[in-house]
């Protein structure tokens, strides 16, 4: 997401977080439910047999990125930006754990990208490492 936090095109993370960057509430004392901080769940064998990178994900409900929205992404100390906020939103209501893999396909201080087959290859990688664990072996 920002080659200043170190991303590169391609490189996959497992959120660590996930806040919003979309929710734009102008009004003191809001922020929190504006941020919607929620945990992803911790993965941290996941994370040190595949070697992934981990990251705060920033999550909203447009495709464009404002120079608003770029400001709050910056703000909530995000290293990933996608649509998954509803994800996040109805696991946590549920009281389902769960997980993001994000393979960066662009940056926001660089340059526009795509790394399918390494995005596809460590997809598959991951499915076959949950294949049959339970979560505390994650």
């Amino acid at each position: 997401m920002q080659k200043v936090k170190g991303a590169n095109i391609g490189d996959v993370f497992l959120a660590s977080d996930v806040l919003f960057h979309h929710r734009r509430i102008p009004i003191p004392m809001f922020d929190l439910y504006r941020v919607g901080l929620r945990q992803a769940f911790s993965t941290p064998n996941l994370l040190k047999e595949l070697n992934l990178n981990i990251g705060r994900l920033s999550t909203g409900d447009s495709l464009d990125m404002s120079t608003q929205d770029e400001s709050l992404i910056i703000a909530n100390d995000a290293t990933l930006k996608n649509m998954s906020a509803v994800v996040a939103y109805v696991a946590e209501l549920l009281k389902v754990p769960v997980m993001f893999l994000k393979a960066l396909t662009d940056l926001i201080d660089g340059e526009l990208g795509s790394c399918d087959l390494c995005s596809e290859e460590t997809a598959t990688n991951v499915i076959n490492f949950i294949y049959g664990k339970a979560l505390s072996d994650l």
